[in-house]
């Protein structure tokens, strides 16, 4: 304790709750370093005013005790309490005290539950260290410089959490308040934080932010409480340079938004997950692959993707019905669950296929996990009152990164290897055979190579567009309805004149590398078809598909650059759809490429929007004219009570960013209506139109009340 000798600030205490008789007793009894002679009580901030002001203003601390915002508490926060030689520390309990100190740019304070001699005499002696600082800026601007950066950090004293990490995502710091998880100690690993699930993300969003250092705000991670419910955790930081700019980690502030994320925790769930087993859907599952097989790399790890069958699950449906074929679905994929270890994948694709991503395993034990794994299945059967159902299962595995380093191309090696079980008998999992599978690509794709190589080269003609109206449902797109919407689709015209539609041929355009050829020749045609309806005086906006591979080429862009350039279509004539699967290739790539096309006037749209984890993410990062609602959420629209909640969702999500929404795959009036009712902007799909080789003026029309 310091002697009391004469300080060089005054000490004012203001307040009469019990708080200012706690320091009041405490000062007297002996506590603090301050004489009688600088101690003063203030009963209002107009004596305040008197004790700090005068003639020769003297270094002042203001320790305001307030139960309460007054308009004369909050006058001093915003004016007179500003000056640069008054200091203010609060002790309050109220929020809007604390929010008011803090607007103002008075960070030092505390509540009355953590209010101790400690607190009070180190709070005193934080004040005086601000005077201090003050009081030498000219001469030690260094010092200041260097606190002002703590003061800053410490601007958000009441935050959930403040955090600060190394390199290596190894946590240096982690305040005492409220955390992520019990064990969020300096030491220990920041993924350990949250979900196992978000690990392999928030390794990617660190390892890129290393790549390129700046600040970051608003990224989502979602924790699990004490309780089992999941928390939402809204992070920002920036990195953490040394002398010579060298980066020693990251620090930043969490808060704990899961109140304002009610809505987002379902979506998010409905949007990763299978709505009949609750195990991770085909899109989840394929982006976690991803992620899984970038880690592996980086990490010289290998594991495993299988796709699994139920044998005769047709049968079961006929023989039982429908209802006990959903039991058994559920019933496989908890046994699947219950028989991997934390950290694997378990997801349902499509029907009775489900997949299982085996991380971290050597080859050579793959065989006997699944041997395992087939057992255990077969010897839990499913109890109905008809008796018990065996489960056997069919299964295809490919390893990586011995057989493929792309999520793409393990996936077909594992569906080639299924097909080979499901041949071969019951009961039966085979792995991936490069040369069984070469004869496979021989025997099926090369002729759609060759035939899309045809018509790309020489028969550019058999490549035709076909258009299907995009109709305004409500509000102010009915009002905009003499302009005319279609989005733009492809179609293949065999050698014996067959129409072939593009799920038969743009996969393996995508596989082989002809996939920008095509977006090129539909993109150039649009272009083309818009500036002959412009010089009719129609007024016509075409969407227009784009592989994320598309982006890669840097040719394709170029031209397009020139295209739009010399045609000088209206704004917003030429709409691009990019998916998910795009923006997680290459986010920072996309985001330049819809740069340069909004200068020039093009819009952009989030096609299939829901079936990605990152929908709302990608709403939030994007500049967007409209998102395109998947189809899967809109087809059953008017039946299911989930899907409702999800749509309407992100129809509020996009009326608060001002994006346009429409609804893809109406096929019923009773979606339609439900559609408009939630104040969906556009529908498309075959209730209102086919896709057609002439568009189809007028079509809305038809469907205004």
């Amino acid at each position: 304790m310091m002697n009391k000798a004469r300080t060089l600030a005054q000490l004012v205490l203001v307040g009469t709750n019990s708080n200012a008789m706690r320091i009041r007793d405490f000062i007297r009894a002996g506590g603090g370093h301050w004489s009688s002679d600088d101690i003063h009580a203030a009963e209002t901030f107009d004596d305040v005013k008197r004790l700090t002001e005068g003639a020769y203003p003297q270094p002042s601390i203001v320790l305001i005790c307030a139960d309460s915002l007054s308009a004369g508490l909050e006058n001093w926060y915003s004016a007179n309490g500003r000056a640069d030689h008054v200091v203010n520390f609060t002790i309050s309990d109220s929020r809007p005290v604390i929010e008011s100190a803090q607007q103002y740019g008075h960070p030092i304070g505390c509540s009355s539950d953590i209010l101790s001699p400690t607190t009070i005499t180190d709070g005193l002696l934080l004040a005086m260290e601000m005077q201090n600082i003050r009081a030498q800026r000219s001469k030690l601007q260094g010092m200041y410089d260097l606190a002002e950066d703590r003061f800053r950090d410490m601007a958000d004293l009441f935050a959930d959490w403040l955090w600060e990490v190394d390199v290596d995502l190894k946590l240096v710091f982690s305040s005492s308040r409220k955390r992520p998880a019990s064990g969020a100690n300096a030491g220990s690993m920041f993924t350990k934080c949250f979900l196992e699930e978000e690990k392999l993300r928030i390794e990617d969003d660190f390892a890129e932010l290393a790549r390129n250092p700046r600040p970051f705000h608003d990224r989502d991670y979602w924790s699990q409480d004490p309780y089992g419910s999941r928390v939402c955790w809204n992070v920002s930081g920036m990195p953490v340079v040394d002398g010579a700019g060298k980066l020693l980690g990251f620090r930043g502030v969490a808060r704990d938004v899961s109140s304002m994320k009610a809505a987002t925790d379902q979506i998010y769930y409905l949007s990763n997950h299978d709505a009949l087993t609750g195990v991770m859907n085909r899109q989840r599952c394929q982006d976690e692959l991803v992620r899984t097989l970038r880690s592996a790399k980086r990490e010289q790890r290998s594991g495993a993707l299988v796709l699994l069958d139920i044998d005769r699950f047709s049968y079961v449906n006929q023989t039982y019905g429908h209802q006990v074929g959903d039991k058994l679905l559920i019933h496989f994929a908890q046994v699947l669950k219950d028989n991997v270890r934390t950290g694997d994948i378990v997801s349902r694709l499509d029907g009775d296929q489900f997949a299982v991503v085996l991380r971290d395993v050597r080859p050579e034990d793959v065989d006997g996990r699944l041997e395992r794994l087939q057992a255990t299945i077969s010897s839990r059967p499913l109890a109905t009152d008809n008796g018990s159902i065996t489960l056997n299962v069919s299964g295809g595995v490919s390893l990586y990164p011995q057989d493929a380093e792309s999520a793409d191309q393990l996936l077909a090696y594992s569906i080639g290897a299924l097909g080979r079980a499901k041949i071969r008998g019951p009961h039966r999992i085979e792995r991936h055979d490069p040369q069984q599978q070469a004869e496979t690509v021989a025997n099926g794709q090369m002729e759609w190579v060759e035939l899309v190589n045809e018509c790309l080269t020489n028969h550019k003609t058999r490549l035709v567009l076909y258009y299907q109206p995009i109709v305004p449902l409500s509000g102010p797109a009915i009002q905009e309805g003499a302009s005319e919407h279609y989005e733009v689709l492809v179609r293949l015209i065999d050698r014996d004149g067959n129409l072939i539609p593009p799920g038969k041929f743009i996969a393996t355009a995508e596989e082989f590398g002809l996939i920008s050829k095509i977006d090129s020749l539909v993109t150039m045609r649009a272009i083309d078809m818009l500036q002959m309806w412009q010089q009719q005086g129609r007024n016509v906006h075409l969407s227009v598909n784009l592989s994320g591979k598309t982006f890669d080429d840097a040719i394709f862009t170029q031209n397009l650059k020139e295209a739009l350039a010399a045609a000088k279509l209206p704004p917003k004539a030429l709409i691009f759809e990019v998916t998910e699967t795009a923006l997680l290739r290459d986010l920072q790539l996309v985001k330049n490429f819809m740069s340069d096309m909004r200068a020039l006037g093009a819009g952009f749209a989030l096609d299939d929007c829901g079936v990605g984890y990152s929908s709302f993410n990608y709403i939030r990062q994007l500049e967007l004219d409209f998102i395109k609602i998947d189809g899967s959420f809109v087809r059953n629209l008017h039946q299911n009570d989930d899907d409702q909640a999800f749509v309407k969702a992100l129809a509020d999500v996009a009326k608060q960013k001002n994006i346009s929404t429409v609804a893809e795959m109406v096929e019923h009036e009773a979606a339609m209506v439900a559609l408009r009712n939630m104040g969906i902007d556009f529908g498309q799909g075959f209730f209102f139109a086919p896709p057609a080789a002439e568009p189809q003026s007028g079509v809305w029309k038809k469907f205004v009340n």
